[in-house]
């Protein structure tokens, strides 16, 4: 009986909380003395974020934003250590129905980042564009915000967090943007704020 109930109960899903409301300068942790991550932009020209482990203080990527060029992401640990373009780590793709997505390639396989009305961003498998395998929890009055990890994407969370904070960062770009543009886009506009091809 006990062996059957540990089969059909699913593991819980795992908050993954940032300490202030930042893609750029945070720390992302499960629990608050335990921190897991630490993002770091410079200060001065907050073109450079560096993505490292709390624990070991070991570079786990850095992103570069460039002004014409297009952005880059260095692996230390991959490919020797070469930048390679956001573009064609995050790739932009449709759905067969046409909706925009972002394909995510990893060592586990290629995955879709999708951003809609329900989870302002969401990461799925190919087969599955409707289930989340990790999703952005709004923040309460009580906790921070999070970006919540189903379990079956712990073995790539690595690139889990990194591609969350990407194209977090860039809907909220194109959110202040439209803010400025005085409701042009108002078409665009989701209960979460506005969703915007990236």
């Amino acid at each position: 009986m006990n062996s059957t109930t540990t089969l059909v109960n699913p593991v819980p899903a795992t908050p993954y909380y940032f300490s202030t409301n930042s893609m750029k300068n945070a720390t992302i942790f499960t629990r608050e003395s335990h921190p897991l991550y630490t993002v770091s932009t410079d200060l001065k020209a907050d073109k450079h974020t560096k993505i490292s482990d709390a624990r070991t203080g070991q570079l786990i990527a850095a992103i570069d934003r460039k002004d014409i060029l297009s952005d880059t992401i260095t692996f230390p640990n991959r490919s020797g250590g070469a930048s390679v373009s956001v573009h064609k780590w995050l790739q932009k793709s449709k759905l067969a129905d046409g909706y925009p997505v972002h394909l995510m390639e990893t060592s586990f396989g290629r995955y879709v980042w999708k951003s809609d009305a329900k989870y302002r961003v969401g990461l799925y498998t190919e087969d599955n564009p409707v289930k989340p395998l990790a999703y952005l929890q709004l923040a309460s009055a009580t906790q921070n915000f999070a970006l919540v990890l189903e379990s079956a994407a712990e073995p790539f969370r690595d690139d889990v967090i990194i591609g969350f904070l990407i194209l977090e960062q860039r809907l909220r770009v194109a959110d202040r943007n439209i803010s400025v543009g005085g409701g042009k886009f108002e078409q665009k506009r989701t209960v979460l704020g506005h969703y915007v091809q990236t």
